[in-house]
């Protein structure tokens, strides 16, 4: 990975991380000042705030702003953490690939040896 790309995902990390603060703070506030006795949006307002009543306010658009993004950005995540884990090249070279390949198939063979062995044996006395 060159350095333009390392660049480019510091900077995409730190954009998705302040997001998600941004976005998991308000939520926690918006449902920590929850008062189901506050029925109208001006009462709320006087209570917690503007910001916050407006999405207290507003479920559909509250989802919507605050929580999809969240996990529109886990998901992005989870996709990018697939693709880069299946490009990885193997850590295991040619050569020990090819010894545990040889060493697989000494142990199956001796098994199915063992196996044939055990069959040829007469049952009983």
């Amino acid at each position: 990975m060159d350095k333009d790309q390392k660049k480019i995902l510091t900077i995409v990390g730190i954009v998705e991380a302040v997001i998600l603060v941004f976005c998991l703070t308000v939520s926690i506030i918006v449902l920590a000042k929850w008062d189901s006795a506050l029925l109208t949006y001006e009462s709320r307002a006087r209570v917690n705030g503007a910001f916050i009543a407006w999405f207290q306010s507003n479920p559909t658009l509250f989802f919507i702003i605050i929580v999809l993004p969240v996990f529109i950005i886990f998901l992005i995540d989870a996709i990018y953490l697939i693709v880069y884990a299946s490009k990885k090249p193997s850590a295991i070279t040619a050569d020990e690939r090819e010894a545990i390949q040889a060493q697989a198939r000494e142990e199956a063979r001796k098994e199915i040896e063992a196996e044939m062995a055990a069959e040829k044996k007469p049952e009983g006395k």
